[in-house]
């Protein structure tokens, strides 16, 4: 016990510190919901009575699961798009100059936009809209890290690979991905933050399922408690995701690329 806790000092110091945050955070929390109605401000109890009441009405995991099926679904599109566009861009001078302004103009049109053409085109019963938005949100930063990561690539190393008759399989084995590897969990870590939202918003703006459509209504009805909850709901999804998996991914290609 004692040398795990010597080799691990400063893991647990800063879980410590994080966990003295959360601590502190709920007591202001508290504190000030004494001074405030329950429908502007519920508080800690009340916010955690209305999530098991979420947890024995069965809605809490399926909706979890609806909304991270639709952000996976999503911003698996975009980076496969983006790779796409990204390689098929890759050396092409005239290609890459007509497609950077298009995705530029994307990213510029604000997602509130986007979303009321998705609610127009898909309708708002199935799930599209909150698909689409994810897609179009995500797709310039997945284009944009993946096409950096390809010009990252050493063009002497392909052109020695090729004198040396590797085969295509190989060149992209040993050069092309090795040297994209950073650079796609990169994109997956930071971009994954922004799909999740794009899809909560989604969901709030023009969807019958979901966490965003249970948080729109809660507010609708005025049940602030159920809004709390579901907000310490998207924020435990987060966590679980960025230090189960997206903290371990960036590790390893630190890992990989030093």
């Amino acid at each position: 016990m004692i040398t795990f806790i010597t080799r691990h000092k400063k893991e647990l110091q800063k879980a410590g510190a994080g966990l003295f945050g959360l601590v502190a955070l709920l007591v202001l929390w508290g504190l000030l919901a004494r001074n405030y109605h329950p429908l502007i401000l519920p508080s800690p109890l009340e916010t955690w009575r209305a999530l098991a009441a979420l947890w024995r009405e069965g809605s809490l995991a399926a909706n979890i699961l609806i909304t991270l099926r639709r952000t996976v679904y999503g911003y698996s599109l975009a980076l496969l798009a983006g790779f796409c566009l990204a390689l098929f861009t890759k050396g092409a001078g005239l290609l890459g100059a007509l497609f950077r302004p298009i995705l530029l103009v994307v990213q510029i049109i604000p997602p509130v936009v986007w979303m009321v053409l998705a609610v127009i085109w898909f309708g708002i019963a199935n799930g599209q809209a909150s698909v689409f938005l994810i897609f179009i949100v995500t797709l310039p930063l997945a284009f944009s890290s993946i096409a950096a990561g390809l010009e990252s690539v050493d063009g002497r190393l392909v052109e020695m690979a090729r004198v040396y008759r590797r085969s295509r399989r190989q060149i992209i084995a040993e050069i092309y991905l090795p040297a994209l590897y950073p650079h796609l969990i990169s994109t997956v870590s930071v971009g994954f933050s922004f799909a999740w939202k794009a899809a909560i918003f989604a969901e709030f703006m023009g969807s019958t399922s979901g966490v965003g459509f249970l948080l729109s209504t809660a507010n609708s009805n005025l049940e602030t408690e159920k809004v709390f909850a579901w907000v310490l709901v998207l924020v435990a999804v987060m966590l679980v995701c960025e230090y189960g998996l997206l903290i371990p991914l960036r590790r390893r290609a630190a890992r990989w690329s030093s």
